[in-house]
């Protein structure tokens, strides 16, 4: 009797899961029937399913992360790296791109990876007094608001070298530059250079980088100012779609001219961020505190403060037409007090931007940016509108 109701149930279970995966099969793509059977927890038929998807499309990125992570979970590593190689980030900076490649070790075939990013772009300004690399740099002198045309060049550039085929220690340095020109109000014109340089270390999942930088600003027709420091950056893979940031920074800032230097300070800050990424579309959210203190006190009103940023944003890729970009940053600034009042800023600062691939690596966009410093301190307060037309090369 006992044999009889053995044989039954096992005849029962196998009925069940005959059942179960039949009704997986019916759904209507092999992604779908993969996510199916990994929710049922038959793996062997969750990966056949998702090779599948990738045999009939090697560009569904959804069905390589899935593959990947099933891969991963399989201890199967070498599989695991091999598919996220194609996984397409190009929409990323420099910078994000060889961080993710450095996480996700993508690079396993050769000791060293290359990345950069140069943009041209052609747009109107409707207040070029406020300064498009910081609004710490006003004019000192603005009357009223100057509107103009401007070209903008940008050129960012990141270079990761390893120390050894099996990962570990690395040396990495990353570029940025930028020039602006503005045809009706050549005051305004900036030409600015930074420079990352330094090592660090990557373990299973996540990458520690101590960079030490420098950078130099020409501004307002003069050699403005130089600034130097250390920005450690520590990137942890929480999953195959989420990576942690965590950030500090010490730098000092210091005026060339004469006439500049009793603005000169020293800058300290953390900050921390989560991304999402999912093959074409990233999200993002991020804060950050900043505090800077000036070196001959408040010589120049309103040098001490404290910054607090919040922001969020993302990519979205509308089918294969174009990808929406969107950025909005909220930052609040406490003014140390001084003779000519209190101070507190809230500064609201939106993008939103279209691209859209012309050719392999190289896209075009179309952005607007609204930015608004609303203060007690009425000479502070002002608003901002940036249209802009431009291409950019990802390599």
């Amino acid at each position: 009797m006992n044999s009889i109701k053995i044989k039954t149930s096992l005849l029962l279970l196998s009925i069940s899961a005959t059942l179960l995966n039949a009704n997986c099969l019916q759904l209507p793509t092999d992604l779908e029937v993969g996510e199916c059977y990994e929710k049922e927890g038959s793996t062997n038929l969750a990966q056949a399913a998702y090779e599948r998807a990738i045999l009939a499309d090697d560009d569904n990125v959804k069905a390589r992360l899935k593959l990947a992570a099933l891969y991963a979970s399989m201890q199967m590593k070498k599989q695991a790296d091999a598919l996220l190689v194609n996984v397409n980030d190009t929409q990323l900076t420099p910078a994000q791109r060889t961080s993710l490649a450095t996480l996700k070790r993508t690079e396993a075939e050769s000791l060293s990876t290359f990345k950069a990013r140069v943009s041209l772009d052609f747009g109107y300004d409707t207040n070029i007094n406020i300064s498009p690399i910081s609004d710490d740099l006003v004019s000192t002198i603005v009357d009223s608001e100057t509107a103009t045309l401007f070209t903008r060049f940008k050129v960012n550039l990141s270079y990761l070298h390893d120390l050894s085929a099996s990962g570990g220690w690395f040396l990495r340095t990353d570029a940025n530059l930028y020039y602006q020109n503005n045809p009706s109000a050549h005051f305004y014109d900036a030409a600015y250079g930074r420079v990352y340089a330094g090592g660090g270390y990557r373990g299973s999942n996540f990458s520690l980088y101590l960079p030490l930088f420098y950078d130099r600003l020409h501004y307002l027709e003069r050699d403005l100012l130089q600034e130097a420091g250390l920005r450690p950056n520590l990137d942890i893979q929480l999953s195959s779609g989420f990576i942690l940031n965590v950030n500090a920074m010490y730098s000092a800032r210091r005026y060339i001219q004469k006439s500049d230097q009793l603005r000169d300070d020293d800058i300290a800050g953390a900050g921390a961020a989560l991304f999402w990424l999912d093959g074409k579309d990233m999200a993002y959210i991020k804060t950050r505190y900043e505090n800077y203190s000036g070196v001959n006190g408040n010589a120049v009103a309103f040098t001490d403060k404290s910054m607090y940023y919040g922001m969020f944003g993302g990519i979205y890729s509308i089918e294969d037409v174009a990808d929406l970009r969107l950025n909005y940053q909220f930052r609040y600034g406490d003014f140390e007090k001084v003779a000519a009042g209190e101070r507190e800023d809230s500064n609201h600062d939106l993008k939103f931007a279209l691209e859209r691939d012309l050719i392999k690596q190289l896209r075009l966009r179309a952005q607007y940016r609204y930015v608004a410093n609303i203060s007690n301190y009425e000479l502070a307060e002002y608003t901002k509108n940036e249209v802009m037309l431009g291409i950019i090369y990802n390599y």
